[in-house]
């Protein structure tokens, strides 16, 4: 009898019999728990996902990674321009960039005939766990001057509007020299008239701006964000989601 006790403690309990017989349609049970809620660059974050169905019918689970960059520049020119096309996240004119260096990569995958290797009799689930490194990885925008080569045509557009409110009447004349008394206001603040901002805006180009760029560097965040799904075999998906951030 206790022979037959102890290996009885080692089986998994069957939902069927607690629960009543199903259809094959229910979806997984998850919850996922991370060792680290704030992980820095270089850290290793543990992934955590408890794992149930109520009949016991799961197909696989599977951990994602989406990595991205969200940033706006620190723009300085040649003759003291200074634009941050982003300061706080209630600027009302302002040039963010996403980039999206990995979109929901798999990174770990378990399927049903490996999910024993994970039961946990005492919780009465499966326990997968991941080890994820939280790497920087380079993405499309480079963090220097650059990055000008890197941008779409809205996003240029988008800069030069910026820049025309922010750019004094030296690098002004270095972009356009002999340019008439007609594009300077005479203030210091709000260098340029309509003509001017209109003249910078229509005849500006990349190829123009980077020799007067003196530095660029990106301000932002450097953002991943890992999924778990739980699939059964019919298709239905219990998903979590969570996203990490730090600053660029």
């Amino acid at each position: 009898m206790l022979v037959v006790g102890i290996f009885a403690s080692c089986e998994k309990n069957n939902p069927i019999t607690e629960l009543g017989t199903t259809n094959g349609e229910f979806a997984g049970t998850l919850r996922v728990s991370y060792n680290n809620t704030r992980p820095a660059i270089g850290d290793t974050l543990i992934v955590t996902a408890a794992v149930a169905q109520r009949d016991d019918r799961l197909d696989k689970v599977v951990f994602y990674e989406t990595v991205f960059e969200t940033f706006g520049m620190d723009l300085q020119l040649e003759k003291g321009s200074s634009l941050k096309t982003r300061i706080t996240e209630k600027d009302s004119s302002t040039l963010l960039v996403t980039d999206t260096i990995r979109a929901r990569a798999n990174w770990k995958e378990v399927l049903r005939a490996n999910l024993d290797d994970y039961w946990v009799t005492v919780s009465n689930n499966y326990v997968v766990r991941g080890d994820y490194k939280v790497n920087q990885l380079p993405g499309k925008y480079p963090n220097d001057k650059t990055l000008i080569h890197e941008l779409t045509s809205d996003e240029f557009e988008v800069l030069k509007s910026l820049l025309a409110y922010a750019i004094n009447r030296d690098d002004y004349l270095t972009l356009f020299p002999g340019s008439p008394s007609t594009h300077f206001t005479g203030s210091n603040t709000n260098v340029l008239t309509l003509e001017g901002i209109n003249n910078l805006k229509s005849n500006l180009t990349k190829e123009m701006l980077l020799p007067v760029v003196k530095s660029l560097t990106k301000v932002g965040t450097y953002s991943v964000k890992i999924d778990v799904d739980v699939i059964t075999p019919t298709g239905a998906t219990t998903s979590a989601t969570r996203t990490f951030d730090n600053n660029l």
